[in-house]
């Protein structure tokens, strides 16, 4: 297992002054209604670091079942009675040890159906306070052995604009997509989890419109 590293200590620089105005004001679509589909939350851990922020990513373990080895949020299921702040701020707990204390949730973004798996993600955005960083600059992780593999800190700027993604179109029954592939660091980063860093990489380049639909 490697342990992400801690880049220059944390600060409340313009990047991150920049996302939490924009997640802050922004109203998440809604995806439509699928029969069968489950609803689950990830949350994005976001970093606060001296030169803008990072976001922290899990390689899923290869002995999962579902989504062996894909990078991603760390997040699940929703559980009854659960509101998706509560399931994610649940999950990051149980998979990489982030204390639902020292995270401040900024908001949600659009909802993201799933179809091979048959769920809808709402992503909630929360940044980890620097005063539960240690004097090294990094948190305190403690991934579970049984999901997480590894732990990949990557910088927000990386996502943003063209020079390390890659689109591809496909249908599905019909209806027309795109698939996004980031590549960051060395770190593959695809499908719903890379929908999900596009969205808030084109609000925090849009900073004046993260609130309007």
């Amino acid at each position: 297992m490697t342990q992400a590293g801690g880049r220059a200590g944390p600060g409340e620089g313009p990047q991150l002054a920049a996302l939490r105005r924009t997640v802050a004001g922004y109203r998440p679509r809604r995806a439509a209604a699928h029969l069968g589909f489950r609803r689950a939350a990830v949350l994005v851990p976001v970093l606060p670091r001296e030169s803008g922020v990072d976001l922290l990513f899990t390689a899923r373990s290869p002995e999962l079942k579902a989504h062996a080895g894909q990078v991603s949020f760390p997040g699940g299921a929703i559980d009854p009675g659960e509101s998706p702040r509560e399931a994610a701020l649940r999950e990051a707990r149980e998979e990489v040890g982030l204390e639902p204390a020292h995270v401040e949730v900024l908001g949600e973004l659009d909802e993201t159906p799933t179809f091979v798996a048959g769920f809808v993600i709402t992503p909630v955005v929360g940044v980890v306070q620097p005063w539960a960083f240690t004097a090294a600059g990094r948190y305190p992780w403690s991934p579970s052995p049984t999901e997480v593999a590894a732990l990949h800190e990557l910088p927000l700027s990386g996502f943003v604009g063209d020079a390390n993604l890659r689109v591809e179109h496909g249908e599905r029954e019909g209806v027309k997509f795109e698939l996004y592939w980031y590549t960051v660091e060395g770190t593959v980063v695809w499908g719903a989890t890379a929908r999900i860093v596009h969205q808030l990489a084109a609000l925090l380049a849009r900073p004046a419109e993260g609130g309007t639909q």
